[in-house]
């Protein structure tokens, strides 16, 4: 399957946005720990991804191949 660029915006729009959530999650059960942990899954040496020139690599998805 090959991937356009909507569905690769899609993709990083839906991990953003559930890492987010999970880490607010995390703040109100005053679990600061994990909070911290999913940050460190989005931000990668100091750098937000959404800020820059930054490279995600899709892989094709095989499981929809019949």
């Amino acid at each position: 399957m090959d991937y356009d660029i909507n569905e690769k915006e899609t993709s990083l729009d839906n991990m953003g946005d559930t890492l987010l959530e999970a880490m607010q999650n995390c703040i109100e059960d005053d679990r600061v720990g994990d909070a911290h942990s999913i940050l460190n899954e989005w931000i990668v040496d100091d750098r937000d991804p959404m800020d820059g020139s930054y490279e995600f690599i899709f892989i094709p998805n095989n499981t929809l191949n019949v």
